[in-house]
């Protein structure tokens, strides 16, 4: 028997070990987020014949477009255990938190196409460049208060709409990705490539790409309409989807992976 709800609060502990299974996440990472995170209101689940098969936790959030801040939901931590996969389980629990929220679902996918066969809809890209290699040692990041980046990332967003990032949401990026940060631009990296990059300025744009190399960085990732976009030539970016939503209204609304 299948059995699908609103998380009871008895089930944290399995709800932990499930998204610690499915994912093998950094134990310590996972107890900052069900410590900061956790609500059972906000978690749906699915059981078979007793057993916590599947789970998805839908965070309150917020979204701004056009000036003006509304409520979302942000999905995380949707995880099936591999014995009960290919049953429709996470489809029924995103049918139900659609049905239970009478606001927009927003999330950042790992499968693009499973959601899109659930009603998402992307609501915006970034443009993706190649940067040439600088030879020399590695630079540095630069670590950055999450008050200034979080200034730059709602002024390069003003435009099209973003997802609000509280200073949780700030700390979790930035224990995630290495942070370069100079005055009016910053970026996450994730290796060789730089997921979020966004700059206010054209000085502050080549300032940025002038850094980047140094730091091993290949690739970069922003804004269709932005400095950097245009510093680089927006005819050589490679469009990069990301985030996507329930309601087409949010279209243009930026989205990227948050907790």
């Amino acid at each position: 028997m299948t059995e699908v709800r609103v998380s009871d609060p008895r089930e944290r502990d399995e709800l932990y070990e499930l998204w610690a299974r499915v994912f093998n996440e950094d134990r310590a990472w996972l107890d900052r987020f069900f410590t900061l995170r956790y609500a059972p209101h906000n978690i749906f689940v699915a059981r078979v014949d007793g057993v916590l098969a599947s789970a998805l936790h839908a965070l309150p959030a917020s979204y701004v477009q056009g000036g003006c801040e509304s409520p979302c939901a942000f999905i995380v931590g949707a995880a099936t255990d591999e014995r009960y996969r290919r049953r429709g389980l996470m489809a029924t629990l995103l049918e139900a938190a659609a049905s239970s929220c009478q606001k927009p679902i927003t999330l950042f996918p790992a499968v693009r196409g499973f959601y899109e066969a659930n009603g998402y809809t992307t609501t915006s890209s970034l443009l993706s460049f190649d940067l040439e290699e600088e030879p020399g040692p590695h630079a540095s990041p630069h670590p950055a208060q999450w008050q200034t980046l979080d200034r730059i990332y709602r002024a390069a967003n003003e435009r099209e709409g973003y997802l609000v990032r509280d200073k949780a949401a700030w700390a979790f990026l930035g224990e995630g990705y290495q942070t370069v940060s100079i005055d009016d631009a910053y970026a996450f990296i994730n290796g060789e490539v730089a997921v979020e990059a966004f700059a206010l300025t054209d000085s502050a744009a080549a300032t940025l790409v002038e850094i980047l190399p140094k730091m091993g960085v290949k690739r970069v990732q922003t804004l269709p309409d932005s400095p950097l976009s245009r510093l680089l030539g927006q005819k050589n970016g490679v469009p990069t989807p990301m985030g996507m939503s329930t309601h087409t209204t949010l279209l243009g609304v930026y989205i990227a992976e948050q907790y």
